[in-house]
């Protein structure tokens, strides 16, 4: 994920909020389970166990996101989060103890009880975080836009969204002539309540300092402006306030990297920064054993799916077999439980389907709303067609319309397609070429910034949206 300089503290915070609930809710469980005067013997005689423990669940949180930009709070992604930092845990802390010819490191009656009472305290106390300690002065983001024209002012409306936590504010619009230019704000020296200050490039450096910003963003229509401060914008960079241009805050704030910014010498920057040469094999790995599980773990599911799905319609298929687009433009064959009338594209050909297509069926409608019609992609995926997370693959046919309408939609190519992405989970259903663009953005931004632990975060929002329709 994006990170940057200006969230450090917030990560802080939300990290120390869990080191105290580990801390306290181990002591507690250790209190609790052997009484107060064996508790420092039992806390030092397995201080292995004990540094173990702790680094594994703040690491869990690391890589499931809880210490990155918040777009809002959510009870439940606090919950998958928990789970999956108390499997991870007890997992590291098995692995150890394996290690250590099976040395049982914390006593499981003590084992469960931490767990329980940092749950606890964990919740209450992020809880208490995100609703009233990050939306206080303390840690807001005092924020100065660059620009004046219409795309400072979209600027200023992504950053003090009521969902990005810290809060962040704009205290100035600040426009930036050379010395001599006429200074022109139309009627006003005011946009959207925020004051507009006048600068020249030789004073732009000073006002700045005066404000005691936290965040500059240059969000001007004319570049060579912006060109024009580049030695200052450095120079403020090394003092500790953060600098980020629109490109740069669209990235940041909402997780896109948008196309009309982009170019060929980006689109190679891009394919520069990507992760994926390095984590290729140890993805690839992960998404074999995901695989293999979940069809252990979810064949009685599909045996009763296909079931149903026969009894609903006797003569017709039960799987259904579609073209898709994989990685590098190899063409394979993507496998789904069917969810449409037999024959439903005998005479309309390939389009896209809509949330209200007469085609589908009412089980149908039930399997594509929980996502089960996409569970034989496993196999997908064991093949080696597709991996857990990456680009959803599209049908040939509407693959050549879309490369031929939207710039650098080919790009998408370049990784393996995926059952989910994070196109899916940040952007909602969409059948228009205008949706294939902006869903581009999310693509692109995930082929930029691909790890591990972003494939994990779009796992946890990928079950949040299965249960709740939704993200946020």
């Amino acid at each position: 994920m994006v990170s940057r300089s200006h969230f450090h503290g917030f990560a802080f915070w939300i990290a120390l909020i869990d080191l105290i609930a580990l801390i306290s809710g181990s002591l507690i469980a250790v209190v609790m389970r052997i009484g107060h005067d064996e508790l420092y013997e039992y806390i030092f005689g397995h201080i292995d166990a004990w540094i173990i423990f702790l680094v594994s669940i703040i690491l869990a949180n690391y890589l499931a996101g809880s210490y990155r930009l918040q777009h809002s709070f959510s009870r439940f992604n606090v919950v998958v989060t928990w789970f999956f930092s108390m499997f991870f845990s007890v997992l590291v802390l098995s692995v150890f103890s394996y290690a250590w010819l099976f040395r049982v490191l914390l006593g499981r009656g003590i084992l469960f009880l931490s767990i329980a009472c940092y749950s606890i305290l964990s919740f209450v106390l992020k809880v208490a975080a995100y609703r009233v300690l990050f939306t206080r002065d303390f840690f807001l983001c005092r924020t100065v836009i660059a620009g004046v024209g219409p795309q400072a002012r979209e600027m200023q409306r992504v950053i003090e969204n009521k969902f990005v936590l810290p809060v962040h504010k704009v205290i100035a619009f600040v426009d930036v002539e050379k010395e001599g230019e006429e200074q022109n704000f139309g009627n006003s020296a005011v946009i959207n309540g925020v004051a507009v200050i006048n600068s020249t490039v030789e004073t732009f450096e000073g006002i700045m300092r005066n404000m005691r910003a936290n965040l500059v963003i240059t969000a001007f229509q004319d570049r060579q402006k912006e060109k024009r401060l580049y030695s200052f914008l450095r120079r403020l960079r090394f003092e500790g306030i953060e600098v980020l241009d629109t490109f740069g805050a669209i990235e940041t704030y909402l997780g896109k990297t948008p196309i009309d910014f982009v170019d060929e010498d980006i689109m190679t920057r891009v394919a520069m920064e990507s992760r994926l040469p390095m984590v290729r094999r140890v993805k690839r790995l992960i998404d074999i054993m995901i695989a293999a599980v979940s069809i252990l773990i979810f064949l009685p599911l599909m045996l009763m799916i296909a079931g149903l799905i026969k009894l609903s319609e006797p003569h017709g298929h039960i799987l259904y077999f579609q073209s898709r687009v994989g990685q590098f433009g190899k063409v394979f064959k993507i496998y789904k439980f069917r969810t449409m009338r037999e024959g439903a594209e005998r005479d309309t050909g390939p389009v896209w389907s809509s949330n209200s297509d007469t085609r589908v069926t009412w089980l149908g409608r039930l399997l594509r709303r929980f996502r089960l019609d996409e569970l034989p992609q496993f196999y997908n995926v064991l093949l080696g067609d597709m991996s857990i997370v990456g680009p959803r693959p599209e049908r040939p046919e509407l693959h050549a319309e879309l490369e031929k309408k939207i710039p650098f939609f080919a790009e998408r190519l370049n990784v393996p397609p995926g059952l989910t992405g994070w196109a899916q989970v940040r952007y909602p259903y969409g059948n228009t070429f205008e949706d294939a663009a902006k869903k581009l953005e999310y693509d692109l931004y995930y082929i930029k910034f691909l790890s591990l632990a972003l494939d994990l975060q779009i796992v946890l929002r990928t079950i949040r949206i299965i249960f709740f329709g939704t993200e946020k």
